[in-house]
């Protein structure tokens, strides 16, 4: 189970690795710093882009509906 502990520690976590968050609904949101997230009690808070380009949006989650985090690996480049 994921707690509000276990994210805490993902956010603060030095150096910071971009992770995603998978909910129970089989949405998934990326977390590229760690200013795009804030867990506020039993609430996670994840800022993202607007589909349209301008300006932000923020999704708000229930913590008990996340159901895993996966790391957010960089892509190896390729040699020339």
């Amino acid at each position: 189970m994921i707690t509000a502990a276990r994210l805490r520690q993902k956010l603060n976590s030095r150096p910071f690795e971009p992770f995603r968050i998978f909910v129970s609904d089989g949405a998934h949101y990326d977390v590229p710093h760690p200013e795009f997230a804030w867990v506020w009690g039993g609430r996670l808070f994840i800022g993202m882009p607007k589909r349209n380009g301008s300006g932000h949006d923020m999704a708000e989650l229930s913590i008990l509906h996340v159901t895993r985090l996966e790391d957010l690996r960089p892509a190896k480049r390729q040699k020339k």
